[in-house]
């Protein structure tokens, strides 16, 4: 009977280093998993915002309208919303002319044409009245030059301005292509701007330091845990058209009053 506190004591004490462990091994899974796994898994997103402005028109005498140019401020927003570090890798933005020819056609005709463009999910430029179509490159440049980190709920902004000549194009087309990566020195983006296309890109794997294939599907590349690629796109029009009436239109309704 001597010896039974004694034992008591010992599987007190198992019991309490038991605890000690559990509780140890506990803190250690939640800070691994929370800290490593868990945002490992996590997807990314890279969220873009496109602003097109007109701002102001260069006044010259004796210059023709034609011969006079507008300032266009282009501003281009990135934010990562992810819980991941995400990589901005060499992007680039093109502006394309547009322009407005009058083409009259049947409903039929038309609704037709939309139909099979849209299950095709390819553009739809043209209405039942009108058909847009792209004139020529305007300006085109890289968004962020340097190499970026956004971290999470970070954002960064870049405005540029180009111009535009007066009564050319009824519209400009902008187009902005992010590509990111949520792995460092994973992979690289090299671009080719043509005349047609605006911006053409060709994204390639890094490995051991070195480029290697060029990534052919992307939706491969952002499941792949070592590489996460993906591309962040965005689109915006900007009506060049003034808001004043024609003056013969002006002159007719000066004299119906």
């Amino acid at each position: 009977m001597a010896g039974t506190p004694t034992r008591a004591s010992e599987i007190r004490d198992w019991l309490q280093a038991l605890i000690v462990v559990a509780g140890v091994a506990g803190g250690f899974y939640q800070f691994v998993f929370r800290e490593m796994l868990l945002p490992a898994a996590a997807p990314i997103n890279l969220s873009t915002e496109v602003t097109v402005r007109e701002a102001g028109f260069r006044s010259s005498r004796g210059a023709e309208r034609n011969e006079q140019y507008g300032a266009i401020e282009l501003t281009i927003t990135a934010k990562n919303p992810s819980s991941r570090d995400i990589y901005l890798l060499a992007n680039c933005w093109y502006v394309q002319g547009l322009t407005n020819t009058l083409k009259n056609r049947s409903v039929e005709a038309f609704t037709s044409t939309v139909t099979d463009r849209i299950n095709k999910r390819q553009t739809v430029d043209e209405g039942a009245y009108y058909e847009i179509k792209k004139v020529s490159l305007v300006a085109a440049g890289g968004a962020f030059i340097q190499d970026q980190i956004l971290h999470p709920s970070e954002s960064v902004s870049a405005s540029f301005v180009f111009y535009v000549p007066q009564d050319v194009y009824d519209a400009l087309y902008v187009h902005v292509e992010l590509p990111t990566t949520a792995v460092a020195n994973s992979a690289e983006v090299e671009w080719k701007v043509t005349a047609a296309d605006g911006c053409v890109e060709t994204a390639y794997r890094i490995r051991d330091g070195v480029r290697g294939e060029p990534i052919e599907d992307g939706y491969k590349a952002y499941l792949d845990p070592a590489i996460k690629y993906q591309s962040a796109s965005s689109s915006k029009e900007l009506s060049l058209w003034t808001r004043e009436p024609p003056a013969a239109v002006t002159e007719i309704s000066r004299r119906t009053r």
